[in-house]
């Protein structure tokens, strides 16, 4: 599928803010109370761990955890065992504005209502007013550079090609949750939506952010039964979002306890009717192992990242992907899968491309590159 070139993202969005202290420095720093979200109702830190304890089936692998722990304080060394997340950045903002140069949650409601309006609305430049939520954020790199493009002031945002106008970033590692929040506070733009409750770091899990709700209301289900959008919008009892992120995480999930599938339709419940659940990860592919497991991991100075990090069969081919997500919709349509006759799929887009890193280049999109190593992918989620 050819890529759509969105305008460029200004960097000084992307970077972390200019700071004369040391990494090592910061890394010995290290709360932050989370406030009210303007999108949704979702459990606070204590809240949270209650979860935690309660909820039995979870995709998080303690291994994984124990690994990124051990990662929390050179998560920010823009040098340091995370510097393709770091290098990867822009890409994602990228691939992020091209889905919404495609489709754009708030364009394509106003279009099913008004053929004018939605030109109209095309014409203009479009308002900052999705809301975000980014799944296994780590220590923060793409959660705060979306949240440095979030307006100060809403009643005159600066156009910016994610349109953002909140995000909720959670993740299940309590260092990294930590480190998040105190790098977030260096730069005075994302405090400041700290503060005010637009943006905002849970240590909590995707499962306990989709029962926040239904389980305070035991007579409510967590996701639709119908295939019809009004009727789907109001049995809804969890918080869904106009963006879901996925970046470097379905890899890391727990096999034992949950299937990619599962995973996969879980991350697709909290996508409103037209939104986007965005992602990235790798094809399983002996390229690929050789790439990312055998050279990525080797030792310094050949190796970019640390050794333990992949796991080749975690890894995920495109058509699996394709076919799960399918699969997640109809079964969040009608609890059941009905390849026949079915409307759940009425308004679905998928889009995937290839990421190759160059060395001293960077991360480039090449599509046609997605089956043998790393890529982007999307879902949007029919109306």
């Amino acid at each position: 599928m050819p890529t759509i070139r969105p305008q460029s993202l200004p960097l000084r969005a992307l970077r972390a803010p200019s700071t004369s202290r040391s990494q090592s420095q910061f890394s010995r720093q290290i709360k932050l109370t989370p406030s009210v979200s303007p999108v949704a109702s979702i459990p606070s830190k204590a809240q949270s761990h209650q979860f935690l304890r309660n909820h039995t089936t979870s995709s998080v692998s303690q291994d994984e955890v124990s690994h990124f722990s051990s990662l929390a304080s050179s998560w920010w060394d823009p040098m340091g065992p995370s510097r393709i997340l770091h290098l990867m950045n822009p890409l994602r903002h990228e691939f992020i504005a091209s889905c919404l140069a495609e489709s754009s949650p708030s364009t394509d409601t106003q279009a099913s209502t008004s053929t004018s309006t939605a030109t109209a609305t095309a014409t203009a430049s479009p308002p900052a007013n999705l809301h975000y939520l980014d799944i296994g954020c780590g220590g923060g790199i793409f959660a705060e550079s979306l949240a440095r493009t979030i307006p100060l002031d809403p009643s005159n945002p600066a156009p910016t090609p994610t349109r953002a106008a909140s995000m909720t970033a959670i993740d299940p590692t309590t260092d990294l949750i930590q480190i998040a929040k105190k790098h977030a506070r260096l730069d005075p733009t994302v405090d400041s939506h700290l503060r005010s409750g637009k943006f905002r770091y849970l240590n909590t899990t995707l499962e306990d952010v989709l029962a926040s709700e239904s389980e305070s209301n035991p007579g409510s289900t967590s996701t639709s039964t119908s295939t019809s959008s009004s009727t789907s919008s109001s049995s809804v009892t969890h918080p869904q979002f106009d963006i879901v992120t996925l970046f470097e995480v379905i890899e890391h999930i727990d096999p034992k306890t949950t299937t990619y599938q599962s995973f996969l339709e879980k991350c697709l419940s909290a996508v409103k009717p037209g939104g986007w659940l965005i992602g990235s990860t790798i094809s399983r592919t002996f390229p690929s192992f050789l790439l990312n497991q055998v050279i990525a991991e080797a030792p310094w100075p050949i190796g970019v990242v640390p050794r333990g990090t992949h796991e080749w069969s975690k890894f995920v081919n495109p058509p699996e992907l394709h076919g799960w997500a399918q699969e997640g919709l109809m079964r969040l349509a009608d609890g059941g899968v009905t390849r026949a006759g079915s409307g759940a799929l009425d308004g679905m887009l998928w889009k995937c491309v290839g990421a190759v890193y160059v060395p001293g280049f960077g991360w480039k999109m090449v599509p046609g590159s997605e089956d043998w190593g790393n890529y982007f992918w999307a879902v949007r989620r029919g109306v």
